[in-house]
């Protein structure tokens, strides 16, 4: 596909989902949400209806009556959700705090929810692990908390609130208990919400909501996968193109690890500690890969210097795979990050130096590399300098991939007219090949004659014939008397050499629009179009005198064979196993009354002797 089409393509993908999701918007009921009288809540910062993003009361510590509604939480801060917490969180209270919000859900919200879903609450991703409370009553949480501990911090979800858990008047209070982790990952991640929707809906619209807000990453990784696949099988068609192998291998490791981005990976079968090691082991790796491909494409020589510091990544990438998640991944991380910055400074200038030299993929790779470095520079500034802006990895990983794609377009192309050619020479020597083996798969080998399929194939071709504009035809099955004999007294060789001179003997007496077949064994078949029993008689009566008037030489043998025929007529609308049928008990007939005789269907008497 040309990269134009591909790009079209995929912003058709990325745009569509998000046109759904507004159409799906408008048409969804909305809900009232109000704040109620409390000092620490200010509703104006909540401008969609859904939304319940803004300020929460905050409390560091852990009581479970903090989750009570009848408690009073004026003297609790005010903190902004999403937010992560502040350097080393609260190590004093074991990282552990909660979120209180109160709401009053007006008589509009309360009459306009679907009755059967509910409503649903909507939250995102928290560090590191968390419990949510509606009035007092626990919904549910991801990870576990102190003191059996269990990180999960990448998961979104929707929890199902009943109708009766609101108050009479409307009044729901939401309380969130929150760990943010050990102290060590509190320190360089920070804990708390720190991303994700929180919202408050019709409990069905919110799951359908989730589903569509991954329909464009998930289609990116596709179209990632796809990108892989197809060049690793390009690279298998052609072994010299090493670019195709490394491009490949860059698309599918990013495919994966934009998949471990996605809430689709918890639908697979892996644990938390699984997924987050996958994660980890691709972004760790992709430099090793983005490196070499680079290198390949500008044809550029890698220096030792350069080598090792690509294989320095693989350390990272063993730890990252191989160590449990938590601790080891935040430290580790940082150091990638940092590690990982002089590829934003080498790449483009080795690629702006090949631009210069006129190196025809060049300008189109800079482009692409430009994009990419800005993306991971705002995603490390986010991480080591707890920047608040959205991430745009994904963006850089798509202009990179279109990036390469224009430029692997041009060897492409280049390689496909070749192949074209190739092809076209072929076809033809294909065509005469295939005309060779479908001969080959109707004939005989031994006589040269139609075999069962063939000789099948061309009596339903004449069946079709007679049932479209009349007519009749006969079949006629003939057998070699003491053909057996004839095997054990002069062998298997001899046998052969009969089986080829009888088949030419018998088209000798034969029309161009007949046709015979070998059977099987020592049986013959014929088809004759355009003739009755008495005509069928007449036929196989002069091959049976032409057969036995022949003397065969074998060696210093001459034999004389003899041949029974059995005769069947056609009837309009039998199948053609039906008259072979005939035919065949007609010849057993023949067997019974001595041989060499050839023998109608009708009423089993012999036609001729």
């Amino acid at each position: 596909m040309p990269w134009a089409l591909r790009l079209v393509f995929l912003v058709v993908l990325w745009l569509a989902p998000g046109f759904a999701a507004g159409v799906l918007a408008l048409e969804s009921p909305r809900f009232e949400v109000a704040a109620r009288e409390w000092p620490a809540v200010d509703a104006s910062v909540r401008t969609d209806p859904y939304s319940l993003e803004g300020v929460w009361l905050f409390q560091p510590g852990d009581d479970p009556a903090w989750a009570e509604p009848s408690l009073d939480d004026s003297a609790w801060q005010a903190r902004a959700l999403p937010e992560r917490w502040s350097d080393n969180g609260y190590p004093e209270t074991g990282q552990l705090g909660w979120y209180r919000l109160r709401l009053v859900l007006t008589d509009g919200a309360l009459a306009n929810y679907n009755i059967d879903a509910g409503l649903g609450i909507r939250l995102g991703k928290i560090l590191s692990a968390y419990e949510i409370y509606a009035n007092g009553r626990l919904l549910g949480g991801v990870g576990r908390l102190p003191p059996i501990a269990r990180v999960d911090y990448d998961r979104e979800k929707v929890y199902h609130l009943p109708r009766d858990l609101v108050g009479p008047a409307g009044e729901l209070v939401l309380a969130l208990r929150v760990w943010g982790g050990s102290d060590i990952m509190a320190e360089h991640w920070g804990g708390g919400p720190y991303g994700g929707g929180y919202s408050l809906g019709d409990y069905r619209d919110l799951l359908l909501y989730g589903v569509v807000d991954e329909v464009p990453a998930v289609a990116l990784c596709t179209l990632f996968l796809g990108f892989g696949l197809y060049h690793l099988y390009l690279y298998r068609r052609n072994r010299q193109e090493k670019l195709f192998l490394w491009f490949g291998l860059l698309a599918i490791n990013i495919a994966l690890y934009g998949l471990m981005l996605t809430q689709v990976k918890y639908l697979l079968p892996m644990s938390f500690q699984v997924l987050k090691e996958v994660e980890i082991g691709a972004i760790y790796f992709m430099p090793v890969l983005a490196l070499q491909m680079i290198w390949v494409l500008l044809d550029a020589p890698v220096t030792w210097i350069m080598r090792a510091y690509q294989l320095s990544f693989i350390p990272l990438v063993l730890i990252g795979v191989l160590e449990p998640v938590t601790d080891t991944h935040a430290r580790t991380l940082a150091y990638f990050q940092l590690w990982s910055i002089p590829i934003l400074l080498i790449c483009p200038i080795q690629v702006w130096q090949k631009m210069r030299s006129g190196h025809p993929e060049a300008r189109t790779l800079f482009i692409g590399l430009l994009i990419f470095g800005a993306t991971c520079a705002n995603d490390i500034l986010i991480d080591l300098a707890r920047v608040e802006s959205a991430r745009l990895i994904t963006v850089g990983f798509m202009a990179l991939m279109l990036a390469m794609a224009v430029s692997l377009g041009n060897r492409f192309t280049t390689m496909l007219n070749r192949l074209e050619q190739e092809v076209a020479d072929r076809t033809l020597a294909l065509s005469e090949a295939n005309r060779r083996l479908a001969e080959a798969a109707r004939q005989d080998p031994l006589t040269g004659l139609l075999n069962r399929r063939g000789f099948v194939e061309e009596a339903e071709a004449e069946i079709k014939r007679v049932f479209r504009r009349g007519g009749e035809f006969s079949v006629v099955l003939a057998d070699i008397d003491h053909f057996k004999q004839l095997n054990d007294r002069f062998g298997h060789a001899c046998g052969d050499h009969v089986l080829s001179r009888v088949s030419t003997v018998l088209q000798r007496r034969l029309r161009d629009v007949d046709r015979v077949a070998r059977w099987g064994g020592e049986e013959f078949i014929f088809l004759l179009p355009e003739t009755g029993l008495e005509g069928a008689t007449v036929l196989a009566g002069k091959l049976r005198d032409e057969v036995a008037e022949n003397m065969f030489e074998y060696k210093d043998h001459r034999l004389q064979i003899t041949m029974t025929f059995g005769i069947a007529r056609h009837r309009t609308g039998e199948p053609l196993d039906a008259c072979i049928a005939r035919a065949d008990s007609a010849l057993y007939e023949g067997k019974k009354q001595g041989r060499n005789q050839v023998m109608g269907e009708s009423q089993g008497l012999a036609l001729v002797t």
